[in-house]
């Protein structure tokens, strides 16, 4: 039986206690993030995302980039929200754009984010999802083009 030395145990509950505080201090950006997520959510009309997505392989993967990136998402529901988007006809590229930015950039969490990790990295980080949904989006489309082709 291995025991806890005084030394460890009195690191461990010190840093026990700034984990507590650190999460006690999120808590009210937390709440106010996800209140956001959801007056943004409960905001766009069913509808709306179709009549934006044009069909074209260069403008819809922008255009869902940016709105994936202020509505923000988990990945949880994305499998429902990517087969609501495709089934009103948004194409393929869009909805995935749509949904990597959705999961990965978080405008409306970004506070949070900045205030949790460093508004550096926050941004920097955000910036790069954002950037690499494009044509990450692009490429998943042409690959399942060229595997649809080949069988």
């Amino acid at each position: 039986m291995h025991i806890i030395s005084s030394k460890s145990r009195s690191r461990l509950n010190k840093s026990s206690r700034k984990t507590l505080k650190a999460i006690n201090q999120s808590i009210p950006v937390l709440l106010g993030v996800v209140s956001a997520i959801s007056l943004l959510n409960a905001a766009v009309p069913e509808g709306a995302y179709s009549k934006i997505f044009s069909g074209n392989i260069f403008l819809d993967p922008l255009l869902g980039g940016i709105i994936g990136s202020i509505a923000a998402g988990n990945p949880i529901t994305s499998y429902v929200v990517g087969g609501e988007l495709l089934s009103e006809g948004v194409s393929l590229v869009a909805v995935t754009a749509f949904l990597l930015s959705w999961v990965t950039v978080g405008f409306i969490h970004l506070p949070a984010e900045i205030d949790l990790l460093g508004k550096k990295f926050a941004l920097t980080r955000n910036l790069i999802c954002f950037i690499v949904s494009i044509p990450l989006a692009i490429l998943v489309v042409v690959t399942m083009e060229i595997i649809g082709a080949l069988f």
